[in-house]
């Protein structure tokens, strides 16, 4: 390779917010090696953007989801021209549409190489979406993979595809951002207007099916019984807020259950947990959990895609089976009732397991050499 300065497109679909494992790639790889220009497939939404306010260049290419819904060739001929215009030189899509468009403008416009990032399981769901594969993947340079189980599920579910260009870079978070946070837990309380004499436990993601948070509820209702100062807080929202809060009514846990909604303070919030639990269905690699974890909590989690390699052998909680709210309650009930000093060192534990294998540098220099082998030409 020679000194100049590379040039990385970031595509992505829409705008989801400042998801803080993006900027981290974005501003962390080397800014001599390479400049960073990020594109939208929608429109901008008003939402701040911390890339943007830090100058780097966001383009949207303004297409409305019902556009996308259909395969729809505007979208390579806009993203021919960026290529070109902006002389890229390689093409990072998130997603399985950004990956699709971007190969195919790829193919056409020529010389700029693929990267795909995977972030969970069962990605390739469908013959559409299988077949869809078969066709780009033989283009794409290198896939990434957020853990082991999704890297092994996207071999698995790709027949053709070369096992050598799936690479697993973990989920990795910055424990600066982590460590900044001066809020107490007696503050974190009282923003969730709890006393501090109750065991909180509490969970975060979104309401949906695959979080499993109906599990979650199942198990507290038995928690209660042998721990009646408990608390449940659910962070986040999503298309089963409602029913999940009826389920609640009906169990008639409804002042026991705290649901705040979407909340940008999570990591000032979590200060105020004794326990954190991730009843996940199906799961790539959960970054609330390396929150907590770093946060220094204790943590129950289900045995499920890559949460065990975040455990791996560190005694920092338990994994429970998924769909099973029985299994789920005596975890719980095991770690509420443990001393404060037993949970202080499940905590610790945690915390080691991030600053070893879960910091945003790992996952910088990971990111960076793949960069560096596509630009050389490595197979």
């Amino acid at each position: 390779m020679n000194d100049r300065k590379y040039r990385i497109l970031h595509f992505r679909k829409e705008f989801e917010g400042n998801l803080p494992i993006f900027i981290n790639i974005v501003k962390g790889i080397d800014n001599h090696r390479f400049d960073h220009i990020i594109c939208y497939l929608g429109n901008n939404c008003g939402l701040s953007d911390t890339l943007a306010d830090s100058a780097y260049e966001v383009l949207y290419l303004g297409f409305q989801k019902k556009s996308l819904r259909f395969f729809n060739p505007r979208v390579i001929c806009r993203l021919v021209k960026i290529l070109k215009e902006k002389n890229i030189d390689i093409i990072h899509c998130q997603k399985h549409k950004p990956t699709m468009y971007g190969t195919l403008a790829v193919l056409i416009f020529g010389g700029i190489s693929v990267i795909t990032h995977v972030h969970g399981l069962s990605r390739t769901r469908s013959a559409k979406r299988r077949f869809f594969n078969w066709i780009i993947l033989r283009f794409v340079k290198r896939v990434i993979a957020v853990s082991d189980s999704v890297r092994n599920d996207i071999i698995k579910s790709n027949w053709n595809i070369d096992p050598a260009k799936v690479v697993t870079v973990k989920n990795c978070i910055d424990l600066g951002t982590i460590d900044s946070i001066t809020t107490g837990r007696r503050d974190a309380r009282l923003k969730l207007g709890i006393p501090e004499d109750e065991i909180v436990f509490g969970t975060v993601g979104r309401l949906v099916t695959t979080k499993g948070q109906t599990y979650l509820i199942e198990a507290f209702e038995a928690v209660m019984k042998k721990i009646p100062n408990s608390r449940l807080v659910i962070i986040g929202n999503g298309s089963l807020s409602k029913k999940l809060q009826t389920q609640v009514k009906k169990s008639g846990i409804s002042s026991r259950v705290l649901f705040t909604g979407y909340r940008k303070d999570v990591l000032e919030l979590l200060r105020g947990f004794d326990v954190f639990v991730l009843p996940s269905l199906a799961e790539g690699l959960s970054i609330a959990l390396l929150e907590a974890m770093a946060s220094r909590l204790p943590v129950i989690a289900s045995n499920v895609g890559g949460i065990p390699e975040v455990f791996g052998n560190s005694h920092c909680g338990r994994l429970v089976p998924p769909n099973d709210s029985t299994a789920l309650s005596a975890a719980m009930v095991e770690i509420g009732l443990l001393d404060n000093n037993h949970k202080k060192r499940l905590g610790e534990e945690g915390r080691k397991k991030i600053e070893k294998e879960f910091t945003a540098d790992v996952m910088i220099r990971k990111i960076q050499d793949i960069y560096e082998s596509v630009l050389k030409g490595d197979e």
